[in-house]
């Protein structure tokens, strides 16, 4: 064998188990799908609120799944695309299982579980023929977000979630204040009505006197008020905070729980408020000496 074989043959044993050190073996470690799904996050409130990358994948969108409202917020940027209503509240286990239901529960259910499986097909299939879907959703999509359950129905799709301000940055915004500063705790806890089944209700989580930020989702506010004085005493701080991240209509309305229920009225609230409890409300910085 002449010398030029053998150097072409020892190249070759080289490149071989180079290559075998650098190419993963067939379905390990393979490289995910370019990602076609996204859930974005627009914030809340004001149009302006919503981040730059929420603004690029929305131009970048061939299919919108989003709300009327979200739609007409940010017509500007989703000129052009398909945009696409109704599907909201999809998630498993909203309702109960319609073959444990009659009459009309039991209709109600399986249009629910009827419209799930046509969303699911109606992204596959956008997905497939190389569509870019983009899932908008107000504030952060992963703060008591109606959408989070697609990350995981569509996982192998490699999905993407662009962040959002939520209403609580918003809320904390409007009341100017430091929700990790008070004079006896520096912990908040985010909440919300009461579900069934689970085991942190409000009233178990005042016991602890830490700041508390409810996500009210229309429910009653004097039950709000009830459970929170179980354990918090009577004059402690409350705020209530309508439309946040809505300069025109943003409002701040304070007292403590033994008085709030004299300056808010149901019938006044909106969908879209937050209830604040706690020391932080009345701290002030002093003057170290």
């Amino acid at each position: 064998m002449t010398h030029a074989c053998l150097r072409r043959r020892f190249l070759a044993l080289v490149l071989g188990a180079l290559a075998s050190l650098v190419l993963p073996a067939a379905g390990v470690g393979a490289e995910k799908p370019a990602t076609q799904l996204y859930l974005v996050g627009v914030g809340p409130g004001d149009a302006d609120l919503a981040t730059l990358r929420a603004i690029h994948v929305m131009k970048r969108a061939d299919l919108v799944f989003c709300s009327n409202r979200i739609g007409e917020k940010f017509s500007e940027h989703l000129k052009g695309k398909e945009l696409v209503d109704g599907y909201w509240r999809l998630f498993p286990g909203y309702g109960k299982d319609p073959a444990s239901l009659k009459g009309r529960e039991r209709d109600q259910a399986e249009r629910l579980d009827a419209k799930r499986k046509d969303f699911i097909a109606r992204v596959r299939n956008a997905v497939a023929d190389k569509k870019t879907v983009v899932i908008l959703d107000n504030g952060d999509p992963l703060v008591y977000g109606p959408w989070a359950w697609c990350l995981e129905e569509f996982e192998d799709l490699n999905p993407v979630v662009v962040p959002g301000l939520s209403c609580f940055n918003a809320g904390n915004a409007a009341l100017k204040r430091c929700v990790t500063t008070s004079d006896r705790t520096k912990s908040v806890i985010l909440s919300a009505a009461d579900w069934p089944g689970k085991t942190d209700t409000i009233d178990k989580l005042s016991v602890h006197h830490s700041t508390m930020v409810l996500f009210t989702m229309r429910a009653e506010f004097k039950d709000f008020i009830a459970k929170l004085s179980v354990n918090y005493p009577p004059e402690t701080p409350v705020a209530v905070v309508k439309h946040a991240g809505y300069v025109d209509q943003e409002e701040v309305v304070q007292g403590t729980l033994a008085t709030i229920l004299d300056k808010v009225s149901q019938d006044a609230l909106s969908f879209e408020y937050l209830i604040y409890v706690g020391d932080f409300l009345k701290h002030r910085y002093k003057n170290s000496k």
